[in-house]
């Protein structure tokens, strides 16, 4: 299982990499809700190999809310 996060966080880490390299914000902090980020290990896991802190969600709401803004921007480009 700790393989698998590994495997899991390494794909994260290299997403945000991309992100950057086309001019996205260099990632600073992450914010992260749901079943996963109450588990200690998971966190650390992503944590070490991020190199960021992570924080405490504002809102245990926020997966809704960023849900409904995908699907705003999906339905404004014409993907829906």
């Amino acid at each position: 299982l700790k393989a698998m996060f590994e495997g899991i966080a390494a794909i994260e880490a290299l997403g945000y990499d991309r992100l950057a390299e086309l001019g996205a914000p260099t990632l600073i902090s992450v914010r992260s809700v749901g079943g996963g980020a109450a588990n200690p290990a998971w966190t650390a896991i992503r944590r070490r190999r991020l190199g960021v802190d992570f924080l405490p969600a504002l809102s245990d709401e926020a997966a809704a809310g960023t849900a409904r803004l995908a699907l705003m921007g999906a339905s404004r480009a014409g993907l829906l």
